[in-house]
């Protein structure tokens, strides 16, 4: 008779409503440890670190080839064709340094950049050690003001014929502005390579970030200020300072 039996035995193990007798069901066992969690979100933080550094990798590569379409294109037909009279005497004005920025972007600091996909540690102080090759920056942007207004003179004749003989898509004022921009960008990324890096408690310097954000700072007071007497020689001082807040997640 049924009430001779264990009561435990009355149960049908393929009973759905008695999960705590079904062999099949996990679901109590598949909460994840705290460790397993915080493994997981470092390597979340590790991969967003990675995507950051790639962007910063690929977009280099377009900052060098948008320099060249300046180097290579504008001022190699301007160094062979001459200038028009009334503009002689104007057209290192308008490039200012470029040769020099896209020279060193292009020869050693875009190599230097695409070692740290394979060694990510390397990122920021690859910027300290080159701290001071980023002055070129602040010398370019001391001339901006300058190249602008001899540029617009010159925008829809001259500049707009080598436009078209060289089949350029941007207009030469849309590249020479790409310095300004690169280096906020840098700014950028170095945060969010920070940001990611914090994340997942992977140590990080704090100079190795507060470098790119004051030269970006420079670069951004001396474009709304125009040119600053002296500020190449202040921005060393103002690295551990001025962006340490701003600079810090």
């Amino acid at each position: 008779a049924l009430e001779d039996r264990p009561s435990s035995l009355l149960v049908d193990q393929g009973d759905s409503s008695s999960p705590s007798f079904n062999p099949s069901d996990n679901s109590l066992l598949s909460s994840s440890s705290p460790i397993d969690e915080m493994e997981e979100r470092k390597s979340s933080s590790l991969k967003r670190r990675h995507y950051v550094l790639q962007e910063l990798v690929e977009t280099e590569r377009d900052y060098v080839r948008d320099l060249g379409y300046v180097v290579e294109g504008y001022m190699a037909l301007m160094k062979e064709d001459g200038v028009p009279d009334d503009m002689k005497g104007k057209d290192k004005i308008v490039f200012g340094n470029i040769h020099q920025i896209y020279d060193w972007h292009r020869d050693f600091f875009l190599g230097e950049l695409e070692k740290c996909l394979e060694d990510p540690e390397k990122l920021g102080s690859l910027f300290v050690k080159h701290e001071r090759r980023l002055h070129m920056y602040i010398v370019y942007c001391q001339n901006k003001p300058k190249s602008e207004h001899i540029v617009s003179e010159y925008i829809d004749t001259f500049f707009e014929d080598l436009k078209q003989r060289l089949g350029h898509r941007l207009q030469l004022t849309d590249l020479l502005i790409k310095p300004v921009q690169r280096i906020m960008k840098y700014q950028l990324l170095l945060k969010d390579f920070l940001k990611y890096s914090k994340k997942a408690s992977l140590d990080t310097s704090e100079l190795e970030v507060h470098s790119m954000c004051d030269s970006s700072q420079a670069v951004h007071d001396m474009m709304n200020a125009g040119a600053l007497q002296g500020l190449v020689v202040a921005l060393c001082h103002r690295f551990k300072e001025t962006f340490r807040e701003t600079c810090w997640f």
